[in-house]
Order: structure tokens, then C-alpha cells, then sequence
């Protein structure tokens, strides 16, 4: 029997498929599942337990989440534990060639000083990375961040070849949105990271509290620094193609709980999530529609 100790220190371990929990709800790799309808207080997977947003439980699949069975949890508000399974099919995520023009070669062809510098920022974003933590200062949907978006490349998860010995896994979605367009924060957050960085370009990171950080590459201007308090809807920068980029395009990165998701996602409604309440039959509905997610018309778009 499982005890309320062990619940605590909810793990990802892979569970027997005769071990399933009564509440079983199936998401992809880079996918987010959600546990509604019990007014939760708090939740639990991957050895973490955490506030819930508005009520619900949601429960982010990093890209490279191994599929299979892993033990959730929620508490509601009374702190009573409910036990469930989320299991996690595996994505074919795309292969992409993409071979970058002359004036980037220096991003495959890299200099020993441009090396060391990717380095000192590779350890800045990481630290970053650990912020996210305390209480949750957005609610799903997330705000649209340049407007509305146009259609992506249904690029997030792809694997990019650049030539023989260089290749990228493209944990965010790239839009099409002009040169210049303002980019705007999709939830209130405080600036966790705005640098020029060697690959990336212009970046800002955004730490939007309950393990939420959205990222934002490639930008032309950027109008925020650390530190920075932002509300939704506000102006970070300008859409741009520093760093290695083969032109102006919104990339938008998304990490919840240090797993790295699919941004659509949470650009439209939450319900459109595969949940607990699922038969079979919708949750893989939802999963097949969430593989060509794109927001929802009727999103809420900020404003100037």
C-alpha cells in the first residue's frame, strides 16, 4: 500500500501497467496532461510536489520523457491525496536539414573565443533555469506574445541537421512573425536573464512563478534587464534574427518544472489538454489534435 510519505516524494519511475491507478490520463513527449474537477491545492510528479494553478493539476511531459507509466498526485483543498497514473507516449518528433548560408558559418565553424563565450553563457542560463519556483503568477491560457500568431513551422521537438557533424534538438516553436514586431510577455514575471548571447541572440527569459519560464531568442531590441518586473501584455522587445538564425521569426521556449513543452500548448485553451476525466478515446484525440497545436482564435491577446 502506498503510503501519504512515499506520495510526498512523488517519483517518475515507470510503473507495471497492472500497477495502474484507477486515474489514468495519456500525454505525448513535450506534452502537458491536466487533473481538474477536485479543487486541487497541490501536486505532485517527478519527485516534486507544487501549487496548482486556478484549482487544477497539471502535469508537463519533457520532450525526452521516457514513455510508459509514472505515478501523479493531487491534493485538494481539504489536503486529501488522490493517487493517479499519467502514461506518456512516445513523439516521432521531425528530422529537419537545415543547412545555414555563408554568413553563419561562423556558428559551425566555431572560434576559440566564441567557444569560451558560449560556455559563460551556457552556465547563465542554466542558472536561470533553476528560478520558476514559488507561487504562480499566470493562468492558462497564456497571453499570445506578438499578437496573433500566424501558423508555425510545426517545428517544436525537431531534430536540425546543419551538416555533417552539427546537429539541434529545437525545444521551442519558431512563428513567422515580421522584423520589428513588439514581443510581449504572455503572463506577469520577473526578468530572470536579458543578454546577447553567441547562439541564441537577443534572449530574455521570464520567470513566471509555480516552475514556469517562457524564453524568447533571436529578438532585435531588447526593452527589459535582470531584475525586471513585467505584467502580461507588457513589451520585453522586438522581433528580430541575431544570434544563429536564418532570418526575423518569433522563437518561443517554454519550461515547466525544468521540462521542456511544447509552448502551443499552453497558448490554448486548457481544456483542450488530455485530462483524467478522459475515455481512452478522447485523450488520444487530444493528442493527435496537440501534435498541430496552434492558438486559440478567441485567445486573449494583449494590448498595447
Amino acid at each position: 500500500m502506498r503510503t501519504a510519505l512515499s506520495i510526498a516524494l512523488v517519483g517518475a519511475l515507470a510503473l507495471p501497467m497492472h500497477a495502474l491507478a484507477a486515474d489514468v490520463v495519456t500525454a505525448q513527449q513535450g506534452g502537458v496532461a491536466r487533473w481538474s474537477g477536485l479543487a486541487a491545492k497541490e501536486c505532485g510528479v517527478y519527485g516534486k510536489r507544487y501549487a496548482a494553478v486556478d484549482a487544477t493539476c497539471y502535469y508537463p511531459v519533457d520532450i525526452r520523457t521516457r514513455p510508459g507509466a509514472h505515478e501523479i498526485a493531487l491534493w485538494d483543498q481539504d489536503g486529501k491525496q488522490h493517487l493517479g497514473t499519467l502514461v506518456v507516449q512516445k513523439t516521432d518528433f521531425p528530422k529537419v536539414d537545415m543547412p545555414l548560408p555563408e554568413k553563419l558559418s561562423r556558428f559551425l565553424d566555431v572560434s576559440p573565443e566564441d567557444t569560451k563565450r558560449a560556455a559563460t553563457e551556457r552556465e547563465a542560463v542554466a542558472k536561470a533555469l533553476k528560478g520558476g519556483d514559488g507561487e504562480a503568477r499566470f493562468s492558462l491560457p497564456l497571453a499570445s506574445p506578438a499578437g496573433k500568431l500566424p501558423k508555425s513551422e510545426d517545428d517544436f521537438g525537431s531534430e536540425r541537421t546543419f551538416d555533417a557533424t552539427h546537429k539541434s534538438l529545437h525545444s521551442g516553436r519558431d512563428y513567422p512573425v515580421p522584423l520589428g514586431t513588439p514581443v510581449k510577455a504572455p503572463a506577469d514575471g520577473t526578468v530572470l536573464l536579458a543578454a546577447d548571447h553567441f547562439y541564441t541572440g537577443n534572449a530574455v527569459y521570464l520567470d513566471h512563478g509555480g516552475g514556469l519560464i517562457t524564453m524568447f531568442f533571436h529578438l532585435d531590441k531588447l526593452q527589459v534587464k535582470d531584475g525586471d518586473t513585467v505584467k502580461r501584455g507588457q513589451a520585453i522587445g522586438t522581433i528580430g534574427g541575431s544570434g544563429r538564425a536564418t532570418g526575423p521569426h518569433l522563437h518561443l521556449g517554454l519550461r515547466w518544472l525544468g521540462q521542456r513543452i511544447d509552448p502551443a500548448l499552453l497558448l490554448a485553451k486548457p481544456d483542450a489538454l488530455p485530462a483524467v476525466s478522459d475515455s481512452r478515446v478522447e485523450a488520444q484525440q487530444k493528442i493527435d489534435k496537440a501534435e498541430h497545436r496552434e492558438p486559440d482564435e478567441t485567445d486573449d491577446v494583449p494590448t498595447d
